[in-house]
């Protein structure tokens, strides 16, 4: 029974480990292979500070730009994220980004100043306007706002 309990805390530390890790992977961008072929794609861009935001968003032009506003500490955020992923695959028109808002200062004032008051906040822009603003780790509605700005 003991060794039963220890396997099963062990298991459930070796997972939050994982799980809490995983956030701090890559300093700028997150790369997954690909599951019908070998090679590398750039997925979600992570962005430290306002200079990095406005560059993205002013040479995006019209496409759709999907920023993911988060921190390290919350939990629907960490819930999120692989969708978020899957969903920079599925609609590889648009550009997807990140902002940590604990990873720095600039992050954080770059979250004050884009109105951020709850994570997950997930912002749309298109033509360097802030079109919708989905809040909460609300799979359906995040998907709805991209395939509604989205050209298809």
């Amino acid at each position: 029974m003991f060794k039963m309990r220890s396997l099963l805390l062990c298991t459930s530390l070796f997972t939050s480990v994982i799980a809490f890790s995983s956030s701090f992977l890559g300093s700028h961008a997150r790369f997954s292979t690909l599951k019908s072929s070998s090679r590398m794609q750039m997925r979600v861009v992570d962005i430290g500070s306002e200079q990095e935001f406005d560059k993205i968003l002013g040479t995006a032009s019209d496409t759709l730009v999907v920023v993911d506003y988060s921190t390290t500490w919350c939990g629907p955020c960490k819930v999120i994220a692989p969708l978020f992923d899957d969903l920079s695959d599925k609609y590889a028109d648009a550009v997807f980004l990140k902002v940590i808002g604990d990873a720095s200062p600039d992050a954080s004032k770059l979250m004050k100043r884009e109105g951020v008051r709850s994570v997950p906040s997930f912002h749309y822009f298109v033509g360097g306007v802030k079109v919708e603003v989905v809040n909460g780790a609300n799979a359906e509605a995040i998907e709805a706002a991209i395939t509604k700005h989205s050209k298809i």
